[in-house]
């Protein structure tokens, strides 16, 4: 779970060490840096007895960032038997919560992984190594949701990063790796533009040119025409009539007015 600088280079990927070529018990899985959430009292390693006589692991150390850490029996007894798997929790208890469907041997110890990449040891009774490894986090595993494991459940093979498969070893038919998620920051990113691109609720809008006319405008042009009409007076004959009559009187007087007009032009031009 704690970071720090890891100054050791591996040349191909991560390499196991056991301290004897007659290590019973090797370190097959590691699951160091969750996917989600803190890694504290979450992270576990897997281990398998590759001898033929069965260990009592209670008796044993986890050793990593300096510091032994005792194993005691949880689940399933405190002997690993011949060919058989077992984990290693940092909390049994979580672990528990995390894989309900666990049925194997259980473990529990206390221990901190580092995300950058460590050793670490199993050691007996007596505190000899049994069994070490170095990983990094270059190979895999880095809040990916994948754990380390080793295809071949024997000392000194390989780790590779793939589905974890806590008590149950590699799967028979190669190990596959957790389907990356979508990153938050740009699914964020593309509901922001969304919610830019719409326009404002009570906003009027961009302007509309050409024959944009609706079916409820169309209407109230048809309504305003009626009352228009039913405004208009009847044009009866008589109103015809008294049109006409109007009519005349006003060019009457225009006439008389242009003949006044004209004698007054004729009197001054007869004046001596």
């Amino acid at each position: 779970m704690h970071t720090r600088l890891f100054g050791v280079v591996i040349a191909a990927g991560i390499l196991t060490v056991p301290t004897s070529s007659f290590a019973q018990v090797v370190i097959t899985e590691v699951m160091y840096d969750l996917a989600e959430g803190p890694d504290s009292g979450r992270e576990w390693i897997e281990v398998y007895n590759v001898g033929s006589a069965a260990v009592t692991l209670s008796d044993w150390s986890v050793f990593e960032n300096g510091k032994s850490h005792k194993i005691t029996a949880a689940a399933g007894g405190a002997a690993l038997a011949p060919a058989a798997y077992a984990v290693i929790a940092d909390n049994a208890q979580k672990f528990g919560t995390e894989h309900p469907a666990f049925a194997g041997q259980l473990f529990d110890s206390v221990f901190s992984l580092n995300n950058d990449g460590e050793s670490i040891a199993l050691r007996d009774k007596a505190g000899s190594e049994i069994d070490s490894i170095m990983y990094a986090n270059s190979m895999g595993g880095n809040g990916t949701g994948d754990s380390l494991q080793k295809i071949e459940p024997a000392p000194g093979t390989a780790f590779s990063a793939g589905i974890p498969t806590p008590g149950a070893g590699a799967p028979a038919g190669g190990l596959v790796r957790t389907p990356p998620k979508e990153k938050k920051a740009a699914t964020k990113k593309a509901s922001s533009k969304s919610v830019k691109s719409a326009p404002a609720v009570g906003d009027s809008g961009p302007a509309i040119i050409g024959n944009a006319d609706t079916s409820s405008d169309a209407s109230a042009r048809s309504q305003a025409a009626s009352a228009a009409i039913a405004d208009e007076p009847r044009r009866t004959p008589l109103w015809w009539l008294g049109t006409a009559a109007i009519a005349g009187i006003g060019a009457a007087g225009v006439g008389l007015a242009r003949r006044a007009r004209k004698t007054e032009w004729d009197i001054i031009e007869e004046t001596p």
